[in-house]
């Protein structure tokens, strides 16, 4: 009888190895578990520190294009009434300058204007003393009017005018009061039509020439006062 040999396993001396091997895969897949539970962690903060810092700097740069269009802004602005302020002074100066220019062209158009009419009168006037002697009549009735001493008095007048005067020299004469001791005199310098009176006590230049340049003056000065009130 053959004897069996049994002997009998005790549980502390069974080794298992596959358990070692899972637990010991167990234990690094939780730790690549939370290995990767932690970067997910750490992720997800740089995502909302990514996000907030963008929303920081889009603030910042909205302020400072805000900031920069304002300041912009009032300085364009201010270059703007400035400049126009220069344009207003610019064009009041302009205007007052060519109102200066008017008033000058006025003045001297108004000159010539007035010279042109009284060189047409002047040649008029000598073509009607040249024809109608009796002119240098009404000439010297005026002259004489305004003299008060009549007495001495020398007349001198065109040589043509002083044949007419001597025609009628006592008809003349003796339609004034007071005209005493007159002559009447040769005088080549006097134009057709004009006189020249010596009193006592001055002369008085009837000359047709002088009598044009007193009324030129008069005209001209009227022309300025007028354009000076307007």
């Amino acid at each position: 009888m053959h004897s069996k040999y049994r002997r009998v396993i005790k549980s502390e001396e069974i080794k298992l190895v596959g358990v070692g091997v899972s637990q010991t895969y167990g234990k690094d897949a939780a730790n690549k578990h939370a290995r990767t539970s932690s970067v997910d962690g750490t992720s997800l903060d740089l995502d909302n520190v990514k996000k907030t810092f963008a929303k920081e700097i889009a603030h910042t740069e909205a302020q400072a294009f805000q900031k920069g269009f304002t300041e912009g802004f009032q300085k364009g602005k201010e270059q703007q009434k400035s400049d126009t302020g220069q344009t207003i002074q610019m064009l009041t100066s302009l205007i007052e300058e060519l109102n200066e220019l008017k008033q000058k062209i006025l003045e001297n158009a108004e000159e010539q204007i007035l010279d042109l009419t009284l060189a047409v009168a002047r040649k008029v006037i000598h073509m009607e003393v040249a024809t109608r002697r009796e002119i240098i009549q009404g000439v010297l009735k005026d002259a004489i009017r305004i003299i008060v001493d009549r007495e001495n008095m020398k007349i001198h007048v065109h040589p043509q005018d002083f044949q007419y005067m001597m025609e009628i020299k006592s008809d003349f004469l003796s339609s004034f009061d007071g005209v005493k001791n007159s002559v009447f005199e040769e005088d080549e310098t006097v134009g057709r039509g004009g006189a020249i009176v010596e009193t006592q006590f001055g002369e008085v230049d009837a000359r047709i020439d002088q009598q044009f340049n007193e009324v030129k003056s008069l005209l001209l000065s009227s022309a300025k006062h007028t354009s000076t009130v307007s």
